[in-house]
């Protein structure tokens, strides 16, 4: 007795050039989930990256489009460093000379040799035309010497 003969399969070639049940069915070959899972990431990554474009380039549907026209809405009245709890805060004065707004401010505390010792945000929602806030950034972290305040940061965007 011989060898038993290899299958032979009748019909037309796949894609691949391979002859097989596949091939003469005329399905083609399935391809690895793993080129599939590359393509899906490498889509995600495109369309995140576009969202991250437009959004640099389209204003945000509640952002006032005069935001950068703050300078004069935010002033710094006081830094301390308070005794009991050697907690720095600054105390913020804002006028609002626009439509109803929202505040997110960003202030430093910098050591008189420039080292910043840490940041504090203050957020405030709802001022109306015309109206003065006044309200504290204090930062969490204990110091031991004095600090200065330094505002880094105003955004002002229209309240819903």
């Amino acid at each position: 007795m011989g060898e038993p003969a290899e299958p032979r399969y009748e019909g037309r070639e796949g894609r691949s050039g391979q002859h097989g049940p596949e091939a003469a069915a005329g399905r083609p070959r399935r391809r690895p989930v793993r080129t599939c899972l590359v393509a899906c990431l490498a889509l995600t990554g495109l369309a995140v990256l576009a969202a991250a474009a437009l959004g640099a380039v389209l204003p945000g549907t509640h952002e006032d489009p005069h935001r950068d026209g703050h300078d004069g809405d935010v002033r710094l009245s006081a830094c301390r460093v308070d005794a009991a709890t050697r907690r720095p805060s600054a105390v913020l004065v804002v006028t609002n000379r626009s439509k109803p707004s929202d505040y997110h401010i960003s202030v430093e505390f910098p050591a008189p040799g420039g080292l910043r010792l840490d940041e504090a945000h203050l957020f405030l929602t709802r001022v109306a035309p015309g109206q003065q806030a006044r309200n504290t950034a204090q930062s969490l972290p204990r110091v031991d010497r004095p600090v200065t305040c330094r505002v880094t940061g105003v955004f002002r965007t229209a309240s819903p």
